[in-house]
């Protein structure tokens, strides 16, 4: 396997690699310290097998090159490491098309269960995105559900809302994209996240439960009530 870790901070840059290599002992792992390495590697090494890109690196916008990189290799997973905590970045990012979002302020250990993941073909997201907080509620959620045998959904970002409400419509991922202008890609991460979220196995069972709690009735009142 083949990774690059982008992070102008060379003890991060230390750390991913050992926590990398850790994973796979026989992987190579390129390092980048600026948005204008990180292009020339990719461009001229080729795709890898995972990116972990810091936006804060100096060289260039962040979102910008991220991006231009889920565009251009819509194939390659991008997992951002990022100090920022900040919601509308996350989600931002998830929206350009990466794979996942790591906060650095987060174990060592968590952040190799979410390398990990990541590298399965899963999504990862900050757990206080998806459980969302009590004074900050998000669109398409409710205060009371009622359970079932499975947990009670979590919250719902604005944009997972926005997908799960056409995947209620029957689209696929390609018309859902084309309807919301992100990638196919990217829908596809966020219908994982919903799955996550939803505590369901399919979009079927998704859909199910989008009706049963009412939340894209919910998404339409409220977009209503801002004319």
């Amino acid at each position: 396997m083949k990774f690059l870790v982008a992070d102008d901070h060379e003890l991060i840059r230390e750390g991913l690699r050992a926590q990398l290599q850790a994973l796979h002992p026989d992987a190579a792992v390129e390092e980048a310290s600026t948005m204008d390495e990180v292009l020339a590697a990719v461009e001229g090494e080729g795709v890898v097998d995972l990116l972990l890109l810091d936006l804060g690196m100096p060289g260039g916008d962040g979102m910008s090159v991220l991006a231009q990189l889920c565009n251009r290799y819509p194939d390659m997973p991008i997992a951002v490491v990022s100090a920022s905590e900040d919601r509308t970045t996350i989600e931002k990012a998830i929206d350009y098309g990466a794979a996942g979002y790591i906060p650095k302020s987060m174990a060592m250990n968590v952040m190799v269960n979410a390398i990990r993941l990541i590298l399965s073909g899963g999504v990862y997201l900050p757990v206080s995105l998806l459980r969302g907080s009590h004074d900050d509620p998000q669109p398409g959620t409710t205060s009371s559900m009622e359970r079932d045998d499975r947990p009670a959904p979590e919250p719902l970002t604005q944009r997972q809302v926005d997908v799960l409400c056409l995947m209620c419509e029957g689209m696929a991922n390609k018309e859902i994209a084309r309807q919301l202008g992100i990638s196919p890609h990217t829908v596809k991460i966020h219908v994982a996240a919903i799955l996550k979220a939803l505590h369901v196995d399919n979009r079927t069972q998704a859909t199910r439960l989008a009706d049963k709690y009412n939340l894209c009735e919910r998404k339409v009142t409220i977009q209503r009530s801002l004319k």
